[in-house]
């Protein structure tokens, strides 16, 4: 594994973790994007089993940060996702050695970011996306009103919410243990596009948000994961996908949480149809 800084935002340093394919005839990386609303997680947090598959599949790894809300609000957010891809795409060979063609995959939010960069005409073209449990705009109501599955959980009041953003320092990597409170509290209260967007007009928010007739025909073949019980995100995001791409794949998972791949044994065989997947246009 070989780590770089992509780059430095007000002294806070992008990293991302590069694994290099053993095959030599790997020739794509998978450039990943870790979920958490966009206010916790970490980059390395794919289950190695995960990212073995890959890179004994033939396609090299490449894990990244981005800066994370509130601290940080969702434009620079998704600056630094920019910056990750069109740092590879001039770094890849000289770095790693390595071509830059790429697929971009998330979890959650990160497959939001994933959905944002690939229909993106400012970035170079992703072959592929995987949205493992992902959404494709930040309009929807069900991340604007209160969340029933949230609402069972012990309350999360605003003073605690407060005391858990300590100074306002920007960070990269947000513990579940110090992070996950945050999280809870903007879907209890319905005031997640509050924390993670700020104050802003309704034509600014547009800019991150995909629109199923105006944008989805831009995306690169899409596969779709996603678990019909799902209490984060509905599966109806999934659907609209599935719906409306033009190249996609929607497998389903029955009656499992949000990130049903937490257990390598329900996961896996979610990640092989993945692959089989991006094999299909391997082979075109």
């Amino acid at each position: 594994m070989q780590t770089v800084i992509f780059a430095k935002k007000n002294n806070v340093e992008l990293k991302g973790d590069f694994y290099k394919s053993p095959r030599s005839d790997a020739a794509k990386t998978i450039i990943y994007f870790h979920g958490g609303g966009l206010i916790w997680g970490l980059r390395n947090d794919l289950p190695e089993a995960y990212r073995n598959l890959f890179l004994e599949a033939g396609y090299h790894f490449f894990a990244v940060d981005y800066r994370l809300a509130p601290e940080t609000k969702l434009p620079d957010i998704y600056e630094d996702a920019q910056d990750a891809i069109l740092w590879f795409e001039a770094n890849a060979r000289a770095e790693f050695g390595v071509s830059n063609v790429f697929v971009l995959f998330g979890r959650s939010a990160g497959a939001y970011l994933a959905l944002q960069l690939a229909a993106d005409a400012t970035l170079p073209n992703a072959d592929a996306v995987l949205s493992f449990y992902g959404y494709p705009s930040i309009r929807a109501d069900w991340y604007q009103t209160p969340s029933a599955h949230y609402a069972k959980l012990p309350t999360i009041p605003a003073d605690l919410k407060d005391a858990l953003v300590v100074g306002q320092e920007e960070l990269t990597e947000g513990f579940i243990e110090k992070r996950y409170a945050l999280y809870i509290y903007c879907r209890q209260t319905g005031k997640w596009l509050d924390e993670v967007f700020g104050s802003a007009d309704a034509a600014y928010l547009d800019a991150f948000c995909l629109e199923e007739m105006r944008d989805f025909s831009f995306l690169p073949p899409v596969f779709i994961a996603h678990s019909t019980t799902d209490q984060d995100v509905p599966y109806s995001e999934a659907e609209k996908l599935a719906k409306t791409t033009f190249e996609n794949e929607l497998y389903t998972v029955r009656d499992l949480e949000h990130d049903f791949d937490k257990k390598t044994d329900a996961g896996l065989p979610a990640y092989k149809q993945a692959l089989a997947f991006l094999d299909q246009f391997n082979q075109e």
